[in-house]
C-alpha cells in the first residue's frame, strides 16, 4: 500500500488524475493570458478544464469515502436537515 493510498484512501488515483487535469487547465490559462492576441473563448476553455479536474477530485473523495475530508459528512448532514424540514413542512400542511 503506497503512502498516497494510506493518506487519501482507495480513490487516490482519481484524486491525483483530477489534480493533474486541474493543473493542466491552470497552466494552459496562464500561457493563454500571457499572449497578446488571447481570446476569451480560449480562456473559457481552460477554465472548463480546471473545473472538470475539480469535479473529478470531488467525485473521487465522495465515491471512495475518503476520510481526509469532511465533505461527505457535510453532504449527509445537509440531506438529513432537508429531510427534517420537509417532514415539518408536510406536518404543518396537514
Amino acid at each position: 500500500m503506497s503512502s498516497l493510498e494510506q493518506k487519501l484512501g482507495p480513490g487516490h488515483q482519481q484524486i491525483v488524475l483530477g489534480l493533474l487535469i486541474f493543473s493542466a487547465g491552470a497552466i494552459w490559462g496562464v500561457l493563454i493570458s500571457n499572449e497578446a492576441d488571447s481570446s476569451l473563448k480560449d480562456l473559457f476553455m481552460s477554465a472548463v478544464v480546471m473545473l472538470s479536474g475539480a469535479i473529478i477530485i470531488l467525485l473521487g473523495c465522495l465515491a471512495f469515502n475518503v476520510d481526509s475530508s469532511g465533505l461527505k459528512d457535510s453532504i449527509d448532514e445537509l440531506k438529513e436537515m432537508v429531510s427534517n424540514l420537509q417532514a415539518q413542512h408536510s406536518d404543518s400542511e396537514e
